[in-house]
């Protein structure tokens, strides 16, 4: 097919079997196509793993560029987007660890998953102080926080999540309650020493 011929057969399609057969042939509009889809949603799971603004936008790009190279390896048997979701997860740890900076992860802007994961769990009903929430998600790994949020914050499913940590359903499941666990328990004991 000529390059014109892909565009139009892709243009208006987001049939993801026909994207990632283009994306595999080195397709430039197939990756545009996907930029367009899911860049945005890279972009936010990068910002909130990484908390820094221009970390995000370059987690971002290196995504994209690694994208045409790593979809060869991509058998499409989950969403495109939750591969993506993978990529971006490898690339902030990987800058993560480079920095060493597991700890300090979201400090600046754990209220708004304050707010989005754990307003739909088991703390939602519960009367914290903010300050003292954003401490205890503090405490968490960084890979548990940010679980926490696709989960939450972006409804992803346990699938889902199982595919982009490459970890069977039941450990996702095991490290979602014991994150929700220690977060209510560390708010529970600070309330009761208050």
């Amino acid at each position: 097919m000529q390059p014109a011929g892909i565009q139009a057969h892709l243009k208006g399609t987001m049939d993801e079997k026909v994207i990632l057969q283009h994306l595999k042939g080195g397709s430039r509009e197939a990756l545009s196509l996907l930029w367009q889809a899911h860049s945005a949603n890279v972009l936010n799971l990068a910002f909130r793993m990484m908390k820094d603004r221009d970390e995000a936008e370059d987690i971002l790009m290196d995504v994209f560029v690694q994208a045409p190279k790593a979809v060869q390896g991509f058998r499409g048997e989950s969403a495109l987007g939750t591969w993506l979701y993978r990529l971006t997860v490898n690339a902030c740890l990987m800058k993560l660890r480079a920095q060493k900076r597991h700890r300090e992860l979201e400090e600046e802007h754990l209220d708004s998953i304050i707010e989005e994961a754990l307003g739909k769990g088991d703390l939602k009903n519960e009367n914290f102080d903010p300050e003292l929430l954003e401490k205890g998600l503090a405490e968490l790994p960084a890979e548990s926080r940010s679980m926490l949020w696709l989960k939450d914050a972006e409804d992803l499913d346990v699938k889902d999540l199982a595919e982009i940590y490459k970890m069977p359903e039941g450990t996702i499941k095991a490290r979602l309650s014991r994150a929700r666990h220690f977060v209510k328990n560390y708010l529970k004991e600070r309330k009761n020493h208050a």
